[in-house]
């Protein structure tokens, strides 16, 4: 097989099909010897076990998809040192992986969507990964103030963790960022003046934390773009400022159980 020829493995299933119709199993550690390989898609089937380290020494793979199975593994912590320069996509969610998160990822330079949530990952996410300057979506992990270095980040996704304390300031940083999903989480604090600094925003999905503070405080939310508003399930109290009420391009707003008394009016 010439070098130069892509392959892509795809045993994904579109449909819950019985186990005796899913392909089912431990991954075979001989995947590795697909040298050539691009693509793997194993997603939403009913392989079960570790995750064979030989995946992470293939140098040709772009993409490796592993959501969705009983797998039950922690991720080598030298994934990214010798091999996976040509890593761009990394999805292995909704599956039972545990331990931290390597901080090697930072080396994997090509990485653009990282989605590890729905895990029992533990620890923060490692500070290396604000190394990595491309489109990075991530999830998972305590917020580390490296993350406001990625300037080009564009998606945040850090569902359904265990996250706590205040957002950091320098989150605010990404301006380029169009979507911030946190919801399902401990987080708490205010929300800062600083997030008029995300003029590219267009959707946040803060529901079920413990966040606080007066809405009627942030009169100049600077927020022209935003499309969703999901401040649900939190501890914001006070009136609701008008301003948020000249959003035009808002189409979803959702504040219900926090502590909200009306709309604040303008002298």
């Amino acid at each position: 097989m010439h070098a130069d020829v892509q392959v892509v493995l795809n045993v994904h299933c579109n449909i819950a099909l019985p186990p005796e119709e899913s392909a089912e199993g431990t991954i075979p550690p001989e995947i590795g010897n697909l040298s050539c390989l691009v693509s793997l898609d194993m997603n939403d089937n009913f392989f079960y076990g570790p995750i064979p380290p030989s995946i992470f020494n293939i140098s040709s793979i772009q993409a490796i998809h592993l959501r969705g199975n009983p797998l039950s593994s922690k991720l080598p912590n030298d994934m990214c040192m010798q091999s996976l320069h040509n890593l761009k996509t990394l999805r292995i969610s909704f599956t039972k992986l545990y331990g931290e998160i390597p901080s090697s990822l930072g080396q994997c330079s090509s990485l653009e969507v990282l989605s590890l949530y729905n895990n029992s990952l533990v620890g923060e996410v490692p500070k290396e990964i604000g190394n990595l300057t491309c489109s990075l979506s991530y999830t998972l992990g305590v917020i580390p103030g490296e993350i406001g270095q990625l300037n080009n980040l564009e998606y945040v996704s850090i569902d359904s963790n265990k996250l706590t304390g205040p957002l950091p300031l320098a989150f605010f940083n990404m301006s380029h960022v169009k979507s911030i999903s946190l919801r399902h989480n401990t987080l708490n604090g205010t929300l800062p003046r600083e997030i008029g600094n995300m003029k590219s925003l267009q959707e946040l999905y803060l529901i079920n934390n413990t966040l606080t503070g007066k809405c009627d405080s942030r009169r100049d939310l600077g927020l022209e773009n935003l499309v969703a508003l999901y401040m649900s399930s939190n501890n914001f109290i006070g009136h609701l400022p008008p301003v948020m009420f000249n959003m035009k391009s808002l189409t979803s707003l959702s504040l219900h159980k926090n502590a909200l008394t009306g709309m604040s009016i303008q002298s």
